[in-house]
């Protein structure tokens, strides 16, 4: 048995994490690519939202590479996404690979423990000596999406000030295969200092002043760079910030009912969006409205063509919360369409946009520059996040 799962962003040595300690053999498809989309797009339904394909084009390339054994996670509520692993392997063994399996992985409750039916089918056993290796396995999963978000939050902060173009980009690809090769608890724990002396060997201007960017979106769209465009990367060598609070370790947390950024953010959102409509529709309208009371530069909204709930999110920021916050905002809807040179125009376009603002807003007072500066890197609240700024802030 040979298993694999669909990329998403820098999550991939998490995923593996999970299932390696099982001793199962796993395949990473490659890196999303223009093939793999056109695989997708030919063999999915022409309606079905821009994941479903690439994920579909993902699997077949696992497939070709030998696995046999695809894991798909699985949400519930009004969101297609929850149907992706039944659609897809019929599609797969319409295709002629009848031997494929595709196991869902239930992430409607994580406090209800679906998830462990599914790691006891990728194992092919129900034998108790699973457990200690299960257990494991689900620690080392954990422990490595929070450094994942760690490196992305790295990543977004300290690539606005780097001198040398390209110096973060190397340096995260370089972590995340660190991080991958370590299995070991002891090691792991002592992760996060790797992280952040490795960051503070990056050459950076600390004299900049960068616009502060908020991003936010559907989840596969917002990380998985090919879908979106490498849209952090394009950014952050504009010298803007990006600061993104959505993460694989972020949605995990909240799962287990635990993230209580996430419930501030309903809380803001509740008088727009009473309940959860599906995708990140609630969790959008909260991250626009925190945001904009922090002082910041602009919000950059991605999500995919079609998707009900992102389009209801972009709705109500356009038609009525950008009128009561005044916070600039940008809306990518990404499908297999999506072209990099207008993508490009519009971004360069929007950070000019955002600098005549902030020229303007500093004409009324001098110490404005700081004061956004400082306010905006403390609406976080993270203590990684704040060992960075450290970083930034230190001569």
């Amino acid at each position: 048995m040979l298993v694999s799962f669909p990329n998403m962003g820098h999550s991939w040595p998490a995923f593996k994490a999970l299932f390696k300690p099982l001793g199962v053999d796993i395949v990473l498809p490659d890196p999303t690519n223009r093939e793999a989309v056109k695989i997708g797009v030919k063999h999915s339904p022409e309606f079905v939202c821009f994941p479903f394909k690439t994920t579909l084009g993902d699997f077949v390339n696992a497939i070709e590479k030998g696995a046999d054994t695809l894991v798909m996670a699985i949400d519930c509520g009004p969101c297609r996404f929850g149907f992706y692993h039944a659609v897809q392997e019929r599609i797969l063994h319409d295709m002629g690979y009848k031997h494929i399996r595709v196991i869902p992985l239930d992430q409607a409750d994580l406090l209800e423990f679906k998830w462990v039916q599914t790691i006891l089918q990728v194992s092919q056993t129900k034998n108790l000596l699973l457990l200690p290796k299960a257990i494991n396995a689900v620690i080392l999963f954990l422990k490595k999406a929070k450094y994942i978000a760690d490196i992305q939050t790295a990543e977004g902060l300290i690539r606005a000030y780097e001198r040398n173009q390209g110096d973060t980009t190397r340096l995260v690809k370089k972590l995340l295969v660190q991080l991958d090769e370590t299995d070991k608890l002891s090691e792991l724990r002592k992760f996060r200092s790797v992280i952040t002396n490795s960051f503070k060997e990056i050459d950076i201007d600390r004299d900049r002043n960068p616009l502060k960017v908020a991003l936010a979106g559907e989840i596969h769209v917002t990380l998985e760079h090919y879908v979106n465009l490498d849209i952090r990367r394009r950014l952050g060598e504009l010298q803007v910030e990006v600061h993104q609070n959505l993460s694989l370790y972020d949605w995990v947390v909240h799962k287990f009912h635990l993230n209580y950024h996430r419930k501030w953010l309903e809380y803001l959102a509740r008088p727009h969006v009473p309940m959860d409509i599906g995708g990140e529709c609630v969790w959008v309208l909260g991250e626009y409205i925190d945001r904009a009371r922090a002082g910041f530069n602009g919000f950059i909204h991605t999500y995919p063509f079609t998707c009900m709930p992102e389009v209801t999110a972009r709705t109500i920021i356009t038609n009525k919360l950008k009128k009561e916050y005044d916070l600039p905002a940008i809306f990518f809807s990404m499908d297999e369409h999506s072209g990099s040179e207008g993508f490009r125009t519009r971004i360069e376009a929007f950070v000019d946009l955002m600098n005549a603002r902030r020229d303007q807003k500093e004409k009324q007072g001098d110490n404005i520059k700081d004061n956004l500066k400082s306010k905006s890197h403390s609406v976080n609240g993270n203590s990684f996040f704040n060992e960075i700024v450290q970083i930034i802030n230190t001569k």
